[in-house]
């Protein structure tokens, strides 16, 4: 079967699904919007495909769809217990259920797979962008899909074409205030600081806990975010989407692992990982590990059958963030 005959197969099913979606009565929380979710049946019908690297990721991906490489996995156990890679690579096993995902954001590079299991119009009452330049199409998904207002976060840039978000020239940095954005030194609040200015002045203690929504893409200062802020401030959300930068760094793995100890004490479990294909990888070893992962967390009961060790692709919605060259292999964290 040549690679764009598959293509068009599978452009043709996802259209199908959602035709199916649009003419039944099902409730528009359960169904996705036509225009994130045809994401990747756009990216398979236009001239992104028609380069045959990406005919032969799709075709890749449908053959190996749980699992690539068992990377992690084969680096991690032979690692001593305590040591701050071990821990850190082993943070990012998927522990969390969510029997449903859907997209937000663009087709490639800023989309997201969100879990929708207890996700829909009234579980959360705002949703907050974390880097965002100037375009931010999980901004707007979040306001068509689940009705809520959007606060955006970027001193980097002067404004958001989004007219429908709360626009901030700020950039959420570190609550202990050693981790300011060069050439942007005044211009940070603590993510404690955002939510309470964006609440007119609620006390952190009236905001419900997992009320609020998060996505974050900043260029490795998520790290030291996570490593400062105490879980009362994490567990006011409901669930994170998260791309984590740097990973090759290893000096830093410490404070990393410090990192995701805070967003697993606040109560989260990975649902989801994607390794973005633009950073690509980095050698350890033998071995190679993506430089950046994307990260979907939840507050869920743990997995019946334990935490699951690979990397769960889901080919209808996950996708390449460069479309121009082939998807990272899968991950196995164990």
């Amino acid at each position: 079967m040549s690679p764009s005959y598959l293509a068009f197969i599978f452009a043709s099913l996802l259209l199908a699904q959602a035709q199916d979606c649009q003419n039944s009565d099902t409730d528009a929380a359960s169904c996705a919007d036509e225009q994130s979710l045809l994401s990747v049946s756009r990216f398979l019908s236009n001239n992104d495909l028609s380069s045959q690297s990406e005919a032969r990721a799709v075709e890749r991906l449908r053959t190996e769809s749980m699992t690539l490489s068992q990377t992690l996995n084969t680096l991690a156990e032979p690692m001593p217990e305590g040591s701050a890679t071990k821990g850190l690579l082993e943070s990012f096993r998927i522990c969390g259920q969510c029997g449903s995902f859907q997209r937000f954001g663009e087709a490639h590079d800023g989309g997201y797979l969100m879990c929708m299991d207890s996700l829909k119009k009234g579980s959360v009452s705002s949703g907050y962008s974390l880097g965002v330049e100037h375009h931010d199409q999980w901004s707007e998904d979040v306001i068509k899909k689940l009705g809520i207002p959007v606060h955006q976060f970027d001193c980097t840039v002067d404004t958001s074409d989004c007219k429908s978000c709360k626009f901030y020239k700020k950039c959420i940095v570190a609550a202990d205030g050693q981790h300011p954005v060069p050439g942007h030194e005044t211009e940070g609040w603590s993510l404690e600081q955002a939510l309470t200015e964006t609440s007119q002045g609620t006390p952190l203690a009236n905001i419900p806990d997992g009320s609020l929504l998060m996505k974050m893409d900043i260029e490795s200062s998520e790290w030291p975010i996570y490593a400062s802020e105490p879980p009362a401030v994490l567990q006011k959300f409901g669930e994170l989407i998260v791309e984590f930068h740097g990973l090759q760094f290893e000096e830093r793995h410490a404070e990393y692992l410090t990192a995701m100890q805070h967003i697993q004490a606040a109560g989260f479990k990975v649902a989801h990982i994607h390794g973005n294909n633009y950073e690509g990888t980095y050698s350890m070893g033998t071995e190679t590990i993506p430089r950046v992962i994307e990260v979907t967390f939840v507050h869920s009961d743990a997995r019946a059958d334990g935490c699951e060790v690979n990397q769960l692709y889901d080919v209808t919605k996950d996708a390449p963030n460069n479309p121009t060259v082939v998807e990272l292999p899968m991950a196995h964290l164990a």
